[in-house]
């Protein structure tokens, strides 16, 4: 009852505080639909997709661009400025045929040199240091352009998922020859946005419906007014006192007060995006597998749901994979075991418990919390958990892979990339420090393997070596849920909070 009762008088608070200054203009510029972000990327914010870094820049990113494919909640591909991609049998050669009569925001028609050349930005680390980790299995491969509206790709290796494995948040289309440091201030794609108003690390991000958008009668709005807040109760107030239309990410703690409203509309995903503690595996104590047991056995996961979360999402094994998920390796979630946890830290050398300093920030909904909710159920087997609450303005820099155990999350991705971001050796992200041959072999082996059952075979045989050995712990999958003032429709969320779609957004 302590803790509701804290948690409302930080609502009322923030209520007043809301009144008194608000955070947002009540009357939008020309009536422009007002959205709420929930994380900065700060001086790091930019209109280049291939630069992308935090969650920010999505925000106005996936409003102004387009890729060739995107994929839906289901993790299956759609076609966008493809209209149709086919292979040959062993997944070597790619043919995608592109969609005819779309233009830039600057009027210059979309075609196949576009394509190759964005591929290629992505492709180099000095542009996207991010977007050419993430097409690693695109090395080596032959991208071409066999016509105006045709684009071929040549693997040395067969990449049977290919599709879906460049639908990703670095995947959008800049017109052939832009330049970085052009592109960092002023976006130029082919989506249902233009930039009219940007400045990095600034307060707001006006786009403006563009009038030539290939797809008929699209989008409803005519634009956007982009703000972020980064304080989830301030967020909730501006939601409730109609001073915005949109909030992306509703926190946990705000939901029960929000779901109450009458003037406030809640829309949610199946549970996808991954909370977890991250340890690195090599570096005491976390080196031995015993420590890194004994820290999953701690956790009641199912509490974890219902506390956290306040039930919105699933329990998790500790794979970037969800249990429901018919890729994933288990369908039986690890049962919290407080006497073997204790007994693995005993062999491991610490009889008597230890001490372990655990990072986060309210960067993400639920990482402050989780990381609180951790502790006591640690201290149950003697491990005493220092949280170390930092703040959401540079966490992504200063914090995360800097210390050897932080609260970190990862969006919903399909396996092949899910399993490979941070768990792949080469992986520039891998958050644990885990390093395994067998697992990079296994994946590897996997985007080779034609065979659907036999590919999740070997997915899910990868998920089992990360449960048992790897480097983290983690619990749960949250729900994500978006908030709009009444009078608002048109919006659903993604199940990966990388993707966001305005298209159909509209507002009294």
């Amino acid at each position: 009852m302590m803790v509701k009762l804290r948690i409302c008088t930080t609502f009322v608070a923030s209520l007043m505080l809301m009144s008194l200054f608000p955070l947002l203009s009540v009357a939008a510029q020309d009536q422009c639909v007002r959205v709420l972000g929930y994380e900065s990327d700060g001086e790091k914010q930019s209109m280049d997709p291939a630069e992308l870094l935090g969650t920010d820049n999505t925000y106005h990113i996936q409003a102004v661009y387009e890729p060739l494919v995107d994929r839906d909640s289901a993790m299956q591909p759609y076609p966008v400025l493809a209209n149709s991609w086919e292979s040959n049998s062993d997944g070597t050669v790619w043919t995608f045929y592109l969609r005819q009569g779309v233009t830039f925001h600057d009027g210059t028609a979309f075609d196949s040199g576009d394509v190759v050349y964005s591929i290629q930005r992505i492709l180099d680390p000095n542009i996207s240091p991010g977007g050419s980790q993430v097409f690693g299995f695109l090395t080596g491969a032959k991208i071409e352009a066999i016509d105006t509206y045709t684009v071929r790709i040549t693997l040395p290796q067969p990449v049977v998922e290919l599709p879906l494995l460049i639908a990703t948040k670095y995947s959008m289309i800049v017109p052939e020859g832009a330049q970085a440091e052009d592109l960092r201030v002023h976006g130029v794609g082919t989506g249902p946005f233009m930039q009219e108003e940007f400045t990095i690390n600034g307060p707001v991000r006006i786009l403006r419906r563009n009038p030539n958008y290939w797809q008929a009668g699209l989008p409803i709005a005519e634009c956007l007014e982009i703000r972020v807040i980064t304080e989830s109760m301030s967020r909730a107030a501006a939601i409730m006192n109609g001073e915005a239309d949109l909030a992306l990410v509703v926190d946990p703690v705000t939901l029960t007060t929000l779901g109450d409203n009458s003037d406030v509309n809640l829309i949610s995903t199946s549970g996808a995006t991954a909370l977890f503690l991250a340890m690195w595996t090599d570096t005491p104590p976390f080196d031995d597998v015993r420590v890194r047991t004994a820290m999953k056995l701690v956790v009641d996961r199912e509490a974890i749901v219902e506390t956290v979360l306040l039930g919105y999402g699933e329990p998790g094994n500790d794979v970037p994979i969800p249990p429901s998920s018919p890729n994933a390796y288990r369908s039986d979630i690890k049962v919290q075991d407080i006497g073997k946890a204790k007994e693995l830290l005993a062999e491991a050398g610490y009889p008597n418990g230890l001490d372990v300093d655990l990072y986060t920030s309210d960067s993400f909904s639920g990482m402050k919390l989780l990381a609180e909710v951790y502790a006591e159920m640690a201290k149950e087997a003697g491990i005493r958990v220092n949280v170390v609450n930092t703040p959401v303005e540079g966490y992504w820099d200063t914090i995360w892979l800097k210390y050897p155990l932080v609260i970190s999350y990862m969006a919903a991705r399909p396996p092949g990339e899910a399993l490979a971001n941070t768990y792949l050796t080469t992986s520039p992200w891998n958050e644990t420090h885990w390093y395994s041959d067998e697992y990079d072999a296994l994946l590897n082996q996997a985007n080779a393997t034609v065979d659907p059952v036999q590919r999740r075979e070997l997915y899910q045989e990868a998920q089992r070596i990360i449960s048992e050995d790897g480097g983290n712990v983690l619990p749960a999958f949250a729900v994500t849920v978006s908030a709009l003032r009444k009078g608002c429709s048109g919006f659903q969320p993604h199940v990966d909070v990388n993707r966001i779609d305005y298209r159909h957004l509209q507002c009294d």
